[in-house]
């Protein structure tokens, strides 16, 4: 083949693939947003061990604030939605590697959380504090260098950590978790002397149970946003415009007071108000 011909040849292939690329690249979705609207289905990582936000009932159910919360969304959205469980290890690491959208899955917002995903504005507000054997102690500056529970992963664990180290106290002693109720019976047992969580999760943990109580006050302010997929602004802006639009018309209310309200088996009063952008 003379040299010509080659050069032509080659030139031709070099032609078609980037035609090719380029097609594949025009027709794939820009944003998260414009994938699930052709897709007509959100994929949200929902926790499935953290009553009464979102866990699997006695009669093998998933139900709870959270689960509630992220079908009204997908509703709002106009999207089926695709439950996909996760926990506190792996929300976060779902969200990185594209295996669900969105994570409605009590996620305190904090900075370092910000480093490696994105988050929409603060949908619930509560604090974190220690489940205690009842009269062991009033306070929990008490509970500075003892040994104490947390779960794995928990923003309470640097939170302890930096209040322990602020006030002045001894390095404290944490042993970590995976499962909630192994956790609770270290703690009756006294293997450790407080367990350390959202004070949501504690009172659910502890009701009915006579020899437990919340300590007062708390360590950390809990503010959960909603996880993202990370620098993509179209999707957290509409994920956070139709969180405002569930505020607005009271279905938000109606699902809070469901499972956290006065006549709830579990009572949090609603600790902050949700921001809405005017028009």
């Amino acid at each position: 083949m003379k040299r010509w011909q080659i050069v032509l040849t080659t030139l031709l292939v070099g032609l078609a693939v980037a035609a090719c690329t380029s097609l594949t690249t025009s027709t794939q979705p820009a944003s998260t947003l414009d994938r699930v609207r052709q897709a007509g289905k959100v994929r949200v990582g929902i926790r499935f061990d953290n009553p009464p936000l979102s866990y699997i009932d006695a009669d093998g159910n998933w139900v709870g604030f959270d689960v509630d919360l992220a079908q009204a969304l997908a509703d709002q959205l106009g999207l089926e939605i695709e439950q996909v469980k996760v926990d506190e290890t792996t929300r976060i690491s779902f969200l990185q590697e594209g295996k669900i959208d969105l994570a409605v899955a009590s996620m305190n917002h904090t900075r370092s959380r910000e480093a490696a995903v994105d988050f929409s504005i603060t949908y619930f507000w509560d604090n974190q504090s220690f489940l205690v054997r009842k009269g062991t102690y009033t306070s929990i500056d008490e509970l500075m260098g003892k040994k104490v529970a947390a779960n794995a992963g928990s923003s309470a664990i640097p939170s302890w950590q930096a209040y322990s180290e602020a006030a002045g106290g001894p390095p404290p002693e944490i042993v970590e978790f995976t499962d909630k109720l192994a956790a609770m019976q270290a703690l009756r047992d006294g293997a450790v002397e407080g367990y350390t969580e959202d004070n949501i999760t504690l009172l659910a943990l502890a009701a009915g149970d006579p020899g437990l109580e919340l300590l007062p006050g708390g360590h950390n302010p809990v503010r959960f946003g909603l996880g993202l997929p990370e620098n993509d602004s179209e999707w957290r802006d509409t994920v956070n415009l139709a969180l405002q639009e569930l505020w607005k018309n009271g279905t938000y209310h109606k699902i809070y007071n469901k499972w956290l309200g006065p006549e709830a088996d579990i009572h949090l009063p609603l600790g902050g108000e949700m921001e809405v952008w005017p028009e």
